[in-house]
């Protein structure tokens, strides 16, 4: 399932696109299905930390004057979309 933004993490409403559809390209699928489950997970977790880098960047750009600890919790309510 996927699961869209209704509020941008600048606080601008968003529309959904229902009518877009998501697919995977089919040399993308080959290659997923030629990994390992182990080699799969890793790049799920690379791709969390890819996500919440780019996150504490935005942070950190959009308030220089937050420290570390604020940069960190905006990372936290964002990646929570919000809920926290």
């Amino acid at each position: 399932m996927i699961r869209y933004l209704t509020v941008h993490p600048c606080g601008a409403s968003v529309k959904p696109d229902i009518d877009r559809i998501e697919a995977v390209d089919d040399e993308i699928a080959a290659s997923l299905r030629e990994m390992g489950p182990a080699k799969r997970l890793a790049l799920v977790f690379q791709a969390e930390r890819f996500a919440r880098d780019l996150m504490r960047a935005g942070a950190r750009n959009r308030h220089p004057e937050w420290n570390e600890a604020e940069v960190e919790k905006e990372v936290a309510r964002l990646w929570a979309d919000g809920s926290v």
